[in-house]
């Protein structure tokens, strides 16, 4: 068994917009499909990661081990920078 840490995002609440981190650790053997994603939050839009497991269950996580990353792609992790337009701007 090869055991790694992932961050996973999870509700806080069943309304689903506040989201906290946890720390998990993954048995690598069970762990069917990675596939990066974009996580949207009330306030900023995150690159992340789909896991499916074994047993049918899946998660959103905001991190995952080095390993994996090297092989997706290190442009999938963090925060998503979006250049807005003059017109795009929010009223000030």
């Amino acid at each position: 068994m090869k055991f790694k840490k992932f961050s996973i995002l999870s509700s806080k609440n069943q309304g689903g917009s506040d989201m906290e981190e946890v720390e998990v650790l993954f048995n690598l053997d069970h762990i069917i499909s990675i596939k990066p994603i974009r996580i949207s939050s009330p306030d900023k839009l995150l690159n992340g990661f789909w896991i499916r497991t074994t047993n049918g269950k899946k998660y959103r996580a905001s991190r995952i081990p080095e390993e994996i990353l090297s092989v997706i792609g290190e442009e999938y992790q963090g925060p998503v920078n979006i250049a807005l337009e003059a017109e795009d701007q929010p009223f000030q």
